[in-house]
C-alpha cells in the first residue's frame, strides 16, 4: 500500500514538474505608422502570448508593459553597442533601460546583446568583433546592480555555421570561432540560452536548394535526409540539430537552444503567401505542442514567432520579403488563422482593438501619359520613400496594370506622409479620391494613426 501511494505521489510530482514548450512573439518597429503600444499589450494578453522579444530596447514604450507579467526580452542593437562598451556606459544603460523599468513593474527577463553580430549574409555589414566583451560587461553590470536573474545572450542566424547536408557535419565557421567560443563560455557559466534566428523558407531555397516542401513540418514530398541513425523530414529539425552538433563539438553540448525568431513571409518571395504562412505555422506549433523535440535534442523547445506585424521600413537588401514577416498587417488585422495557445484551434487570432485609421482617402495616378519621363520620375520618387515591395516581381501586386502600379506607388507615399494634400501632387499627376482603387487581391492600404504623433485613444493622450 505504501509503495502504491509512493508511486502515485511520484506520478503527480512528475506531472507537476513537467516542462512544456512555450511560444512567444517578436515585435520590430520599423513602420511608418507604428501600432500604439497599449494596443500591442492588449493583443498579447487577448491571445495569451506570454513572452515578447523586442527588437530594440523599447525605452520609449517599455513602461506600458508594467504589471502585465509578460516576459520581455529587450535588444541592445549592433549600432548601439558603443553605448555600453565601457563600465560607466554599461551602468548608465542598465539603469535606464533595465533597472528603472523593472522597478516600475516591467518583467524584463533577458537582454540580447547584438543581433547576428557574426552574420555573413543578412547583417554582414553590422559584424562586430567586440560583442563578446560587451556581453561580458553587461553580465557583470547586471550582477552588480542586483539583477543577476536577467539573462544576457546574443541572437545568431544559422549562418554562423558551416552548414552541410548532414547536421552531424555542421560546425561553427572558422573565422568566428574565437569570439563564438568566448560567448559560449559565458552562456555556459551563466545558464543563458543560445538564441537562434531561423527562417526555413530562405534556408531551404538559398542554402540547401531542396524542394520547398522540406521547409514545412508536414512535408508532403517524401524527401528526407538520413544522417546516421537520425532521419530529417523537415528543415526546422535539421537546423536545430545542426546547431546542436556545433555546440557539442565546441564542448558545450548542454547549452539550451531557444528559437529567437522563426516565421514565414507573406509577400515578396517565391512561396511567400498567406496560405503557406498559415500552413507553416500550423505545422510548427503542432510540433512545439508535442514536446518531442528533435532527434538530437528531444524535449520541449521555446520559440518566438517572427513577427507581430509587417515592417514597411525594414531594409530590403536581401529581398522584399523582409517587410512581410508579420502575422498581423501593420494596421492590426490578422492575416491568417493561427493558435498561439498550442491547442491547434482553427481560428483567427484576436483583432487589434482601438486602432484609429486615417480617413478613407487614397491618392491615385490621373492617367496623364503625355510626359512619361515625368511619370517615371514620380513613380521612382514614391517607391524610394514608401513601400512598393508588393509591386516587385512575384509580389501580390505584380499583376497590376501600368496605371494601377503608378497609383499604388502614389498612394503608398501619400499614406506614409499622413495623407497630406501636397504629398499627392506628383507634379500634377496625382489626385485624391474617396473611392477605393484596390484591384482584386492587391489592396491599396490606408495607414493607421501614427504612434509617433500625439494621439487621443480611449480618452488618454499618449506621447513618446
Amino acid at each position: 500500500m505504501r509503495l502504491k501511494i509512493a508511486m502515485i505521489c511520484s506520478i503527480f510530482l512528475f506531472m507537476a514538474t513537467k516542462v512544456n514548450s512555450y511560444v512567444g512573439i517578436t515585435w520590430g518597429r520599423q513602420q511608418s505608422q507604428q501600432l500604439v503600444p497599449s494596443v500591442v499589450v492588449d493583443l498579447l494578453l487577448q491571445n495569451k502570448i506570454p513572452a515578447l522579444r523586442l527588437m530594440t530596447s523599447g525605452y520609449d514604450i517599455i513602461e506600458v508593459f508594467s504589471a502585465t507579467n509578460i516576459s520581455i526580452s529587450i535588444t541592445l542593437g549592433n549600432q548601439f553597442v558603443w553605448q555600453a562598451h565601457r563600465k560607466d556606459l554599461a551602468y548608465e544603460w542598465v539603469n535606464d533601460r533595465i533597472k528603472d523599468p523593472i522597478n516600475k513593474g516591467v518583467n524584463i527577463v533577458e537582454v540580447t546583446v547584438g543581433s547576428e553580430p557574426f552574420s555573413n549574409t543578412f547583417l554582414k555589414e553590422a559584424k562586430s568583433d567586440n560583442m563578446a566583451s560587451v556581453l561580458r560587461l553587461m553580465r557583470e553590470t547586471l550582477d552588480e546592480v542586483g539583477l543577476g536573474y536577467v539573462k544576457t545572450t546574443t541572437g545568431h542566424g544559422i549562418d554562423v555555421l558551416k552548414v552541410t547536408k548532414f547536421p552531424s557535419e555542421a560546425d561553427f565557421r572558422d573565422d568566428i570561432k574565437g569570439p563564438m567560443l568566448d560567448s559560449l563560455d559565458q552562456f555556459n557559466k551563466t545558464g543563458a540560452p543560445f538564441v537562434l534566428y531561423m527562417f526555413p523558407i530562405y534556408f531551404v531555397k538559398e542554402v540547401l536548394n531542396y524542394t520547398m516542401e522540406f521547409a514545412f513540418l508536414d512535408n508532403k514530398s517524401g524527401f528526407k535526409i538520413q544522417d546516421g541513425n537520425f532521419t530529417y523530414t523537415n528543415a526546422v529539425e535539421l537546423m536545430i540539430d545542426s546547431l546542436a552538433w556545433a555546440l557539442k563539438k565546441a564542448g558545450y553540448p548542454n547549452i539550451k537552444i531557444v528559437i529567437g525568431q522563426i516565421g514565414w513571409p507573406t509577400d515578396g518571395y517565391p512561396h511567400a503567401n498567406v496560405k503557406n504562412a498559415e500552413r507553416f505555422h500550423k505545422g510548427f506549433l503542432k510540433f512545439l505542442a508535442s514536446n518531442k523535440g528533435t532527434p538530437l535534442r528531444p524535449g520541449p523547445i521555446d520559440a518566438f514567432l517572427h513577427s507581430l506585424s509587417d515592417e514597411n521600413q525594414f531594409r530590403t537588401m536581401f529581398g522584399a520579403f523582409q517587410r512581410h514577416w508579420g502575422i498581423y498587417e501593420s494596421n492590426g488585422n490578422p492575416k491568417y488563422k493561427i493558435d498561439f495557445s498550442l491547442q491547434d484551434r482553427d481560428e483567427y487570432p484576436t483583432q487589434a482593438k482601438g486602432i484609429v485609421k486615417m480617413p478613407n482617402r487614397w491618392c491615385k495616378f490621373n492617367g496623364d501619359r503625355s510626359n512619361m519621363n515625368l511619370v517615371n520620375k514620380n513613380y521612382d520618387l514614391a517607391c524610394k520613400e514608401a513601400d512598393c515591395t508588393r509591386l516587385e516581381k512575384g509580389g501580390s501586386c505584380d499583376g497590376l496594370s501600368f496605371e494601377s502600379k503608378i497609383s499604388y506607388a502614389f498612394n503608398a507615399y501619400f499614406q506614409k506622409y499622413k495623407q497630406k494634400v501636397e504629398t499627392c501632387d506628383f507634379d500634377g499627376l496625382g489626385e485624391i479620391v474617396a473611392t477605393n482603387p484596390t484591384v482584386k487581391d492587391c489592396e491599396f492600404p490606408i495607414e493607421i494613426l501614427a504612434f509617433q504623433d500625439q494621439v487621443e485613444l480611449n480618452g488618454m493622450v499618449l506621447r513618446i
